[in-house]
């Protein structure tokens, strides 16, 4: 319950400038329809059109969004053809949703929207990772992941980067779900605080002499 309390007032204090323009009957920012180049389930499409409109450098690279059963909650990578074959920038990225009813972890439909976005937005910003690096670029990425130290250095440069897309409140909100609120396993937990940005270090960076960032959030 202190868990929720926490969350609760997470959400409303951060949403609270969007609140103001709804209560003056302006209209809200930030809905736009799927860039033609991604092909994005129906069961997605809300938060995807949401996070569309951050990202214009990505409207044009093939991104396909499937489910199948993985050992976290999403992962990207690029297809293996497009890779070897194919330019930078004709690449087709694939994004897994685990939907695996026996993972220890989090599963996407169990994660509350604000905080959905701030999961998409991190494996976006793989992409645009991804998309800035050549075929042996790629291939270091890769072997990074074969460490654990390369594995957390690998994940917090991804994490800064929704920081630097403007997308701070909402990676926040993912990582606290995560920790604070969710059912996962102590070990699903345990890796994503060593392995990823914490709520704790996320929050830091709300303040600018005391006062929280002016960065209303899209409901």
């Amino acid at each position: 319950m202190r868990y929720f309390a926490t969350y609760f007032l997470s959400v409303f204090f951060l949403s609270f400038p969007f609140l103001l323009q709804f209560a003056k009957g302006e209209e809200p920012k930030g809905l736009s329809s799927l860039p033609a180049a991604w092909t994005i389930p129906e069961a997605y499409h809300d938060v995807f059109e949401l996070v569309a409109e951050f990202i214009p450098n990505l409207h044009n690279q093939n991104i396909v969004v499937r489910a199948g059963k993985l050992a976290t909650t999403m992962n990207v990578r690029p297809s293996l053809f497009s890779l070897l074959f194919k330019n930078r920038d004709k690449r087709t990225y694939v994004i897994r949703v685990n939907t695996d009813s026996d993972f220890n972890g989090v599963l996407y439909e169990d994660v509350p929207e604000l905080a959905r976005v701030g999961l998409v937005m991190h494996e976006l910003m793989h992409i645009k990772d991804y998309k800035s690096r050549n075929f042996f670029g790629v291939l270091q990425r890769g072997m990074q992941y074969l460490s654990v130290r390369g594995k957390t250095k690998f994940e917090q440069e991804i994490d800064r980067m929704v920081i630097e897309e403007g997308m701070r409140n909402y990676l926040f909100l993912w990582a606290l779900y995560i920790m604070e609120e969710s059912d996962a396993g102590f070990d699903y937990k345990e890796f994503k605080r060593s392995t990823y940005l914490t709520p704790a270090e996320i929050f830091i960076d709300f303040y600018d002499d005391g006062v929280l960032q002016d960065m209303p959030l899209i409901l």
